[in-house]
């Protein structure tokens, strides 16, 4: 859910500056800049530049690396004496998710990133793309085999091949009620589709994959109980331990996450990440440079600021580009609300595998709903992040970001008091008018439930639990995903859900498609972009609607993968 509004962001030409732009994340005045000069320049914008000398920063910089190779020599030879003193020779006791092969694994990350890197900017006119007729042999090949392998899965259990014809239904909806099928390029579809069962396989059907998603999600939680030690100085152990007061414990998480997150966006951390996922998408899917970076935004940041990494080239995106910007938003949910999730009892490896999924999937269903049919005028090579030469420091940024999460804060409080209160209200007037005619059961979450009961059955939630999910997804498109997900917990500490109505409700449930985010993204969009105010208001609906069900693709797959058991972890 993204409550917030963002009609407070600020877009300042920096007249020093040919040909760049000044962008804001949110409310603050000093921001990265976004270039139209390529990744081929030098990238000195991913830290303070130091005013030494070159010769000096080299120096620096070996130093660094010096030091951090002779610690983990140092936790290396610690750890193997710590083995043999206490004669263990099992290599899964060195700590993979906290341990040594934690910072083992992050530092082979880091620098087996830099290799690839050279190789990119070594051989930068080798395609990537391989040739059409290529791609669909391989694409047929991979569907193929994909569904031959469920057929032969699921021999002991033929329900679990209903999500398959869940998908089916979808795909065909999504092409029935399509603005221009002619024009649908089915090689993007049928690649989003791959891409997210690949995704999929990784991590919900592989084994290992399962454990490191796991521990993915073992250690956000973690990360974001640290918060929870600041909001105990601010507000009290009764409140937090005792009570566990949902607006002081669970949303003070939200000024933490956004306090990090904008020291990663200050040092353009979170710029790069999101591009080089964007160009991945991009030459997988064959979707143009800017909705694929802004998509990939949508995970990290969220559909109101994802926006902002491409302001300079949304005057100029296409009606069709414009419509999927939107419907990666509705599609994701940002980082900085997982923690308030996870606090209903919602597995936090599933919300990430979810959010993740969604990306690819946003991508090529939005290309056949409303296809391309215009040329697009920007390439990936255009969109690149910079620091400008008069920003502040960090700890200006830092704090930026947490009075920010006072916004978000406020908004999510204030919303959900507004809705629930307001579906109380039409609960009332509901079960008045049923108790008029001898409906004493008849109430809002009553009316849903049976409405989506197909759906729910379409994605392989057992017959006998299809109103419960339907219930949820219902105040989920109805309200806000915050009271669906809050609704799961109850139903999960009640017992009234089985692990695999659990897992397809937290994937259907996982994105900001929710009518007051309607209004939070033409918001947003118009105040970057106003030009474009009838494409975005004109087809914010259509987005909408295919935002919440590239959630059901992506939970028909989920649900397709999930082996018995994994059902049991």
């Amino acid at each position: 859910m993204e409550m917030a509004s963002n009609t407070d962001n600020k877009t300042n030409v920096d007249e020093s500056n040919q040909g760049c732009t000044t962008i804001s994340f949110e409310t603050h005045e000093i921001h990265p800049k976004v270039c139209k000069e390529g990744f081929n320049n030098k990238r000195n914008w991913l830290f303070p530049r130091l005013l030494i000398s070159n010769n000096k920063q080299i120096a620096l910089k070996c130093l660094c690396h010096g030091m951090v190779l002779a610690y983990i020599l140092a936790a290396i030879n610690h750890c193997f004496c710590h083995c043999r003193h206490l004669r263990v020779t099992d290599v899964k006791e060195i700590g993979w998710k906290n341990g040594l092969g934690l910072l083992i694994i992050v530092t082979t990350c880091y620098y087996g990133i830099q290799p690839v890197r050279f190789l990119f900017k070594l051989i930068p006119s080798v395609k990537v793309l391989p040739h059409a007729h290529f791609k669909i042999g391989v694409l047929c090949t991979f569907l193929g085999s994909f569904v031959l392998f469920i057929f032969f899965d699921t021999k002991n259990n033929r329900h679990r091949l209903v999500p398959l014809a869940g998908l089916s239904v979808f795909i065909l909806l999504g092409f029935i009620f399509s603005k221009h099928r002619r024009h649908v390029n089915w090689i993007t579809v049928a690649s989003g589709l791959a891409t997210q069962i690949t995704i999929g396989m990784l991590t919900i059907r592989w084994q290992v994959g399962r454990s490191i998603v796991q521990a993915v999600g073992e250690l956000a939680d973690k990360f974001f109980s640290f918060a929870y030690i600041g909001a105990k100085v601010t507000y009290g152990n009764e409140l937090i331990d005792n009570y566990g007061v949902f607006a002081f414990k669970v949303l003070s998480v939200l000024f933490f996450m956004c306090f990090i997150i904008e020291i990663l966006f200050y040092y353009g951390i979170i710029q790069t990440v999101v591009i080089k996922l964007g160009w991945c998408l991009q030459k997988l899917l064959g979707t143009t440079a800017a909705e694929s970076v802004n998509t990939c935004a949508s995970v990290f940041l969220g559909m109101s600021e994802a926006p902002i990494i491409i302001k300079p080239y949304l005057p100029d995106l296409t009606e069709s580009e414009i419509h999927t910007v939107m419907m990666g938003g509705f599609s994701t949910v940002a980082g900085t609300v997982f923690a308030a999730y996870t606090s209903f009892g919602i597995d936090p490896a599933y919300l990430i595998t979810a959010s993740v999924m969604s990306a690819p999937t946003a991508l090529s269903f939005s290309k056949l709903i409303f296809p391309e049919t215009e040329k697009s005028l920007n390439s990936i090579d255009q969109i690149c992040t910079k620091k400008t030469n008069d920003e502040g420091n960090v700890m200006d940024a830092a704090c930026k970001g947490a009075q920010f999460g006072l916004k978000i804060i406020g908004a999510i409080v204030a919303n959900i008091v507004a809705f629930v209160s307001f579906v109380a209200f039409i609960n009332a007037i509901i079960t008045w008018l049923g108790h008029l005619v001898g409906f004493e059961d008849l109430s809002f979450e009553y009316v849903l439930g049976k409405i989506l009961i197909p759906v729910t059955w379409l994605l392989g939630v057992d017959p006998s639990e299809c109103e419960a999910v339907g219930k949820l997804i219902g105040l989920k498109m109805t309200i806000n995903e915050f009271v669906a997900y809050k609704q799961m917990g109850d139903l999960i500490k009640e017992g009234k859900l089985n692990r695999k109505s659990e897992i397809v409700a937290t994937f259907a449930l996982c994105s900001f498609a929710n009518p007051g985010s309607i209004g939070s993204m033409i918001a947003t969009l118009t105040t970057l972009c106003p030009t474009q105010r009838s494409s975005i208001t004109k087809n914010v609906f259509r987005a909408f609607l295919g935002g919440t069900v590239t959630c059901f693709l992506t939970a028909a797959i989920a649900s397709l993968l999930m082996p018995d058991e994994g059902l049991q972890n």
